[in-house]
């Protein structure tokens, strides 16, 4: 397989979904036809009602997917189907800012008598394909076509998101919630057997044959002898740009609503609210900010970081004490 490179909205990436092996593959072909059809070539086909039409080579589709499994590649088409993924941008449901999504991959599968399969993809999951603004996850296909984990594939487009931050730090009960874990490996040695050292086991190793673009580290972030996050550290091979002004802050929203809590603590996320504005309006600051959090993070005990921030953010930033 040739490789190329896909992208996909960040809200894909960090989405709340669970697709099985081969119906993530599946998702990656199509993918991978969008790109062709629609975004370098608009020789694609819509309906009358906007919606994608991805016409695709029955041998060449189970080939890349499932090598001689025709009959695991219809299952999976079917699957997906009945699969939806959800967005919520973390803002509070009262909130008239809050936004919450849900839709389906596939809306319908046509594998036709001419040797072609065609699916119809829905003019709401779009913009997420095809219409990207800067905020995209870029990774390998050759890659993800190749992981065997269904835990390897998000965690490596994870990783792609965050490769040119180098890292990233997420909640482990914000991971399982993507991962739409449920009741599956409750606890966290589960969770950490047969989910994170599966994807780090699986994807260092193609890193160390020079097939993969990156691998990744994580620590862990305990409250006593309970770990409630991780600290991802990314190795990529890539020399990567610095980060857009529009991803920085992204980055910055994302670990100042874990620090401190936003979803539970109204005061806090009106504090991080005015923190935002006010780099927005001065984005030489944005940069200058995230390197200040990271710093925080390395560099000082986890039960001081918030208090310590907070002063930081007020001196520098809010210069009042009007959220303390």
């Amino acid at each position: 397989m040739k490789d190329v490179l896909i992208r996909q909205d960040n809200r894909i990436t960090m989405a709340r979904y669970e697709l099985s092996l081969i119906e993530k593959r599946v998702m990656y072909f199509v993918l991978k036809e969008i790109r062709n059809q629609f975004v370098l070539n608009e020789s694609g086909q819509r309906d009358l009602f906007n919606d994608l039409i991805v016409k695709m080579n029955a041998k060449n589709l189970v080939k890349e997917v499932y090598p001689g499994h025709h009959k695991s590649v219809k299952e999976a088409l079917k699957s997906l189907r009945l699969r939806s993924f959800e967005y919520d941008n973390g803002e509070p449901e009262d909130s008239d800012t809050h936004h919450w999504f849900e839709v389906g991959f596939i809306n319908w599968s046509d594998w036709n008598g001419n040797g072609n399969v065609e699916v119809q993809i829905s003019n709401k999951i779009l913009p997420f394909y095809v219409e990207l603004t800067t905020r995209y996850t870029e990774y390998s296909l050759l890659v993800a076509m190749s992981l065997k984990s269904k835990w390897s594939q998000r965690v490596y487009e994870l990783c792609a998101q965050w490769r040119s931050a180098s890292g990233f730090k997420m909640a482990i009960k914000e991971l399982r919630k993507m991962f739409k874990l449920n009741s599956e490996y409750a606890r966290y040695a589960s969770f950490k057997t047969y989910v994170l050292d599966v994807a780090h086991k699986e994807i260092k190793a193609l890193y160390d044959k020079g097939q993969c673009d990156l691998y990744f580290e994580y620590s862990e972030n305990k409250n006593g002898r309970s770990v409630h996050s991780l600290n991802f550290k990314i190795i990529s091979s890539k020399t990567e740009n610095t980060m857009s002004l529009q991803d920085v802050d992204y980055a910055i929203r994302t670990e100042l609503s874990i620090l401190f809590e936003t979803r539970s603590r109204p005061k806090n996320e009106a504090f991080v609210g005015e923190v935002m504005n006010l780099l927005r309006l001065n984005p030489e600051n944005l940069e200058p900010c995230y390197k200040k959090i990271l710093y925080v993070k390395e560099h000082i005990p986890l039960a001081e970081q918030a208090r310590y921030l907070r002063f930081v953010l007020n001196e520098e930033y809010l210069k009042n004490d009007v959220f303390n």
